[in-house]
C-alpha cells in the first residue's frame, strides 16, 4: 500500500516521474539540504502547456488528497479508542470464548490495516515534499494564467 500522495503524483505525472522525484528528494535529504529546483522545473515543464481547466482539476484533486491525508491522521485516534472499547466490551460480556477470540482476532487484523495506513500516510515525508512542490507549480501556473488574461 502506497501513500495517497504517491498515488496522486504517480497518477498525475506518471510512475517514472514519481520515482525520479523520489530519488532526487532522497539524495537531497542525504545532503541535509532539500533543493526543490530540479523537481520544480521538471513538473513545471510537464504542466506549463495545460489549459486552465485541467490545472484547476489537478488542483482540486490535490486538495482532496490533502484533506484525505489529514482525515486519516485525525481519525486514527478514534479508531484506536473504538478498538480498545470493542475488545473491552467483548471481554466483559458472557459470550462463547471461541466467538470472543475470533472477534478479537478479526478486529485486530482490521486495526492492523488501519495502523499500516496511518503510518504510511503520516510518515511519507518525501512524498509530502514532492506534493508541496507540485502544489507550488500548480499555484504558479494558475497565477501566470490569471495575469495573462485581461
Amino acid at each position: 500500500m502506497a501513500s495517497i500522495f504517491k498515488k496522486l503524483i504517480s497518477k498525475e505525472l506518471g510512475e517514472n516521474n514519481y520515482n525520479k522525484y523520489f530519488f532526487v528528494c532522497q539524495k537531497s535529504l542525504q545532503n541535509k539540504v532539500f533543493d526543490s529546483k530540479e523537481i520544480y522545473n521538471d513538473i513545471y515543464e510537464h504542466l506549463k502547456n495545460k489549459d486552465r481547466t485541467a490545472i484547476k482539476k489537478m488542483q482540486q484533486r490535490l486538495n482532496d488528497t490533502m484533506f484525505l491525508a489529514m482525515r486519516i491522521v485525525k481519525t486514527y485516534f478514534f479508531s484506536f479508542l473504538f478498538f480498545i472499547g470493542a475488545i473491552f466490551y467483548l471481554l466483559t460480556k458472557d459470550i462463547n470464548p471461541l466467538i470472543t477470540f475470533l472477534s478479537i482476532v478479526l478486529m485486530s487484523f482490521c486495526f492492523l490495516g488501519k495502523t499500516y495506513q496511518f503510518i504510511v500516510n503520516k510518515y511519507c515525508f518525501i512524498d509530502a515534499q514532492i506534493v508541496l512542490v507540485y502544489k507550488t507549480v500548480l499555484d504558479r501556473i494558475l497565477l501566470i494564467n490569471e495575469q495573462e488574461q485581461p
